[in-house]
């Protein structure tokens, strides 16, 4: 087992702010893939997003959207690099056993890793041959490129995402706005109409103006209020994904159903029935780094139970909740204090933290930024329950 450290920790937070939807990339990339494998004259080229556990392929040259764990790919170890990592796979001890090699017939490994701000790279872009031919600096040069065309449109699709969020903040300001304005500037419009300026006497006229006045500081008191709403808002939540229960239930079945199948795990997700839309920053790679360590640390022939729900009986009080069951290996409860007590940067520093340990702590510190709560149930050898509920 691999263990975990502040950089991964670090490149898991960084996918998870950039909110991506892997299935959905494909279109995005596919050419700049096929065009990659072009230049290099090689029979396979792939983009890479890794997280946790897993290495997500969202475009390659023989085929759409795949996964494999992060142990077995070849990336895993170009992430760690600061340009690129050019292999001779059939000379090279870690992999010239692998299948990529002796099933698959691969000689030749060149990747670039996809670096955005911090210089934390969240995946790669790489090509592999079948001959030993390396690539000449022009072909590099080209490769690079590429790849900075790829940090480009993940940017842009992000910065996209807070302006179209940005639009509809917009709206919702201009209609709330309309909306809670309107009543008490009606009632000063109404005020004034019934009014008979010509017979009132002083002291009435007096006391409809302190009302005017009153009510057209009401106004001015509750625009600011508005306007501080969404300031705060705008402040707090950025760019958010739409999703129903069933829709967020069949998403998490088609993510990480392959990861379960693979080691003939169980995996169910049941999801409330209720017809209800909500948005949800983050909340996709905050479930999946819950199933994916759940899947991680449960051995074969085990069973992996997601539940999703809606909760609290106002408005005000909702709250998504979501429970991962797994029959895995357990926590003893030092272990779980140790995840839910201790501050997370002390506990990054210290070289306790496994893989388990990393990725509960990364569901933990997430979970905390949304406004939510993390309580997990566990004994050793008999699987673990992470609940977490989430504000909406």
């Amino acid at each position: 087992m691999n263990d975990l450290n502040s950089k991964d920790f670090r490149r898991v937070k960084k996918l998870a702010d950039l909110d991506l939807d892997y299935q959905e990339l494909k279109e995005d990339f596919s050419i700049l893939s096929s065009l990659a494998a072009n230049i290099a004259g090689t029979e396979l080229s792939e983009v890479n997003f890794i997280d946790n556990f897993t290495q997500w392929t969202v475009a390659s040259t023989l085929g759409g959207f795949s996964q494999k764990p992060r142990e077995e790919a070849i990336c895993n170890y170009t992430i760690e690099e600061d340009h690129h990592l050019e292999i001779d796979l059939a000379q090279d001890e870690r992999f010239k056993n692998s299948r990529y090699v002796t099933q698959e017939g691969y000689k030749y490994y060149y990747g670039i890793p996809l670096k955005i701000g911090d210089d934390i790279a969240i995946g790669t872009l790489c090509v592999g041959g079948k001959n030993s031919e390396k690539l000449n600096d022009t072909q590099i040069e080209q490769l690079q490129l590429i790849a900075n065309q790829i940090v480009k449109r993940i940017q842009l699709k992000f910065e996209l995402k807070l302006a179209k969020e940005h639009i509809l903040r917009e709206r919702k300001l201009k209609r709330q706005l309309a909306h809670d304005v309107r009543s008490p500037l009606s009632g000063i419009s109404q005020l004034v109409e019934l009014t008979d300026f010509n017979d009132s006497s002083k002291e009435e006229l007096g006391q409809i103006i302190k009302l005017i006045a009153s009510s057209a500081e009401s106004v001015l008191e509750l625009t600011d209020e508005i306007l501080n709403d969404i300031l705060i808002e705008d402040e707090l939540k950025k760019s958010k994904s739409v999703f129903t229960f069933e829709g967020l239930g069949h998403k998490l079945l088609n993510l990480y159903r392959p990861q379960a199948e693979a080691k003939k795990i169980s995996f169910t997700v049941d999801y409330d029935s209720i017809k209800r839309e909500f948005t949800g920053k983050n909340l996709l790679p905050l479930i999946g780094n819950l199933i994916s360590n759940a899947i991680k640390f449960t051995a074969e022939g085990g069973s992996v139970r997601v539940d999703l729900n809606l909760t609290g009986l106002k408005p005000k009080d909702e709250k998504i909740s979501v429970r991962v069951e797994d029959t895995g290996i357990g926590m003893t409860s030092e272990q779980i204090e140790t995840i839910t007590q201790t501050d997370t940067r002390y506990r990054l520093k210290s070289s306790g933290a496994n893989g388990f340990g990393m990725g509960l702590l990364f569901v933990r510190e997430l979970t905390e930024d949304l406004g939510g709560t993390l309580n997990i149930q566990s004994e050793p050898g008999k699987g673990t329950e992470v609940t977490i509920r989430i504000p909406l």
